[in-house]
């Protein structure tokens, strides 16, 4: 039983989580800074597998470039590989996030019935699945600062060989195949990672069981490479195993938010 044996922290991103809908994201590299500090505080610096999905698969790769962690295995879930533009000016940066992060926001940010059923279908989930993970209540602020931060950043691939990383993808919507289109060049140049297709699931759509249930539900072969399971809500989890855990199973809470500190 997961529960026997995991301890889950849940990543609720600032600015996207209904709990604190007063908060704005800073960054990633802000959301990654913290998560490891809880680590190394914690966990001793060590986290056993973890899980990032969508967006949450670019605060991943901050996490895996802190040098005061160490991370078993890695799992990027609907990861693009693709940067963002190399534009150095702030002029520029404010021209891309008006146009390219406002019509991600226009259709996206305060979605309505259409804008669901359209957002469904390409990411090859069911409207019910639509309606339960788009979150309407961010600022545009939280949305500018997801994408103004990476703007210039190239992707550290090197950072593969620090874990036992794996990519997966569920193509059966449009989203997935775009995301993976350049998994061919990445493999040619020689960073480790395995990949896993899922093609009768969408983006996101692992069949992750619950961690509500951990309890009573055994996880799946097939979807966790006998690995772990967990699930994402605005990110990314981190499944860490201790054995100090055991000694304090009364006090164990299937759900650890990070705190939501000040940033400096």
């Amino acid at each position: 039983k997961l529960a026997e044996r995991y301890h889950v922290v849940l990543v609720a991103y600032d600015g996207f989580n209904p709990g604190e809908p007063e908060t704005e994201f800073v960054s990633p590299m802000d959301e990654a800074r913290r998560l490891g500090d809880y680590v190394v505080e914690h966990y001793g610096g060590k986290i056993d597998i973890l899980y990032g999905i969508s967006y949450g698969c670019r605060v991943l790769m901050e996490v895996l470039a802190d040098k005061h962690l160490t991370v078993t295995t890695t799992i990027a879930d609907g990861m693009g590989l693709r940067d963002y533009p190399n534009i150095k000016s702030k002029w520029g940066k404010d021209v891309y996030c008006f146009f390219f992060t406002g019509l991600f926001y226009a259709v996206m940010g305060h979605p309505g019935p259409r804008r669901k059923r359209f957002l469904a279908k390409i990411s090859g989930r069911t409207l019910e699945e639509a309606e339960r993970i788009l979150y309407g209540r961010a600022t545009w602020k939280s949305w500018r600062n997801q994408d103004y931060y990476l703007i210039g950043k190239k992707t550290d691939y090197s950072l593969f060989a620090k874990t036992d990383m794996h990519l997966w993808y569920g193509i059966k919507g449009s989203v997935d195949k775009k995301l993976s289109k350049n998994l061919g060049a990445l493999k040619a140049s020689g960073y480790p990672f395995a990949v896993k297709i899922f093609t009768d699931l969408g983006h996101g759509g692992r069949p992750i069981p619950d961690i509500t249930q951990a309890d009573t539900q055994q996880t799946s072969s097939e979807t966790s490479i006998q690995l772990a399971a967990g699930i994402v809500i605005s990110g990314f989890t981190t499944l860490c195993e201790y054995p100090f855990l055991h000694a304090h199973r009364s006090s164990y809470n299937k759900w650890c938010p990070l705190p939501n500190t000040a940033s400096p």
